[in-house]
């Protein structure tokens, strides 16, 4: 039976459920992500603004239970419907920082924005938005931490990688055998993997977990 790496934290259950009957799996955090204490960050929100960018669902964890009334704006599907689940007003999704970037140039005046985001969020939605005279007042509310990760990589077929990040991560210490194929959520962790390997490389259409399985599942179950 082929194995698979993951190399982020998922419900077992969740993968045993969803995961082709084909492949057996293994999960080995690239990171850690630790959620900060409500206090650290409280006191950074702008009470001037009442729009707020979000970028992931660790932010999401971060914030909740907060009272922040206020239009948001998301970045990733997942992120939005988390958001919605815990009553914020959500007016925009995109999936991808640029994509967000673009769509509020395009549709807001400059303002100020509070913008929820981990240590190690990308530059995008400064540098877009700062050239089109927004500012984005930055509350830092999780910490994306790279782990020592050493894996003997001949044990699988296969990769998944969910971010950047734990794509350098996992580089930093590994690599991967050329036969191996390699999964992507998408475009910007794909860029990334090919800094590293030229391996077959196959990414989600939309950046969501259910996604890369389905990708995984298709190739797995029309092989012979």
């Amino acid at each position: 039976m082929k194995k698979i790496l993951f190399t982020k934290e998922l419900n077992k259950n969740w993968l045993k459920k969803n995961l082709t009957s084909k492949l057996d799996f293994e999960i080995c955090s690239a990171l850690k992500i630790e959620i900060y204490p409500q206090e650290k960050f409280i006191k950074k929100i702008d009470l001037n603004s009442s729009k707020f960018i979000i970028s992931s669902q660790n932010a999401v964890k971060a914030i909740y239970g907060l009272e922040i009334n206020g239009k948001f704006l998301a970045i990733g599907k997942n992120t939005a419907r988390q958001l919605k689940e815990i009553g914020s007003d959500i007016v925009h999704c995109e999936d991808y920082a640029i994509d967000l970037a673009n769509y509020i140039v395009d549709n807001y005046e400059p303002q100020t924005w509070n913008f929820f985001c981990g240590n190690n969020r990308r530059k995008t939605l400064f540098e877009q938005l700062s050239l089109n005279g927004h500012t984005l007042n930055e509350i830092i509310c999780y910490d994306s931490i790279p782990m020592n990760l050493i894996i003997d990589s001949d044990l699988f077929d296969a990769f998944v990688f969910f971010s950047p990040l734990a794509v350098k991560t996992f580089f930093s210490n590994n690599s991967v055998p050329e036969n191996s194929v390699i999964f992507s959520i998408g475009k910007t962790t794909t860029e990334e993997i090919k800094n590293y390997t030229k391996n077959t490389l196959i990414t989600a259409n939309v950046p969501l977990q259910e996604r890369v399985i389905e990708k995984i599942n298709t190739y797995y179950d029309t092989k012979k």
